[in-house]
């Protein structure tokens, strides 16, 4: 089917082996077809085919689709940047040697800002781990 014009909302959003998406696409009339597509950082590969879709379903509208992708919060971890850690020691070790100062204790070196990090869960997933993803509900609503 397709659409001459609309002006409307949609909404789907779903999660993937601990990544959470989530899809908006916001639409006004236009005399022609116009398509402006927002992805994270990794994701430039999704144009074509949203553009290939968009112009199979739609003859005229301006569309506004922007994709929103983050890690699970259930997934999330942290670690330790040795490096930095080590180098804390380091300094720690340091200055307790020349001031005479009690030494740092594990708690004040770990919460020094880059000795611990987040796990990074955001990388993009390739086309058949996307063509898998389970959708949790999609939302349609017409504005006019």
């Amino acid at each position: 089917m397709t659409f001459a014009s609309m002006t409307g909302f949609a909404e789907s959003a779903g999660s993937h082996e601990g990544l959470r998406w989530r899809w908006e696409t916001k639409s006004v009339n236009s005399r022609s077809l116009d398509l402006r597509l927002r992805t994270p950082p990794g994701y430039d590969g999704l144009e074509p085919p949203a553009r290939r879709l968009a112009g199979e379903r739609f003859l005229r509208g301006a569309l506004q689709i922007s994709l929103t992708v983050e890690p699970a919060e259930s997934v999330r971890g942290l670690t330790v940047d040795a490096a930095a850690l080590a180098s804390a020691v380091r300094i720690a070790r340091e200055v307790a040697a020349e001031t005479g100062l009690a030494p740092a204790r594990v708690d004040g070196l770990l919460a020094l800002k880059g000795v611990i990090v987040a796990d990074d869960a955001s990388a993009p997933l390739d086309p058949v781990e996307r063509a898998h993803h389970r959708n949790d509900g999609i939302r349609i609503s017409a504005l006019s």
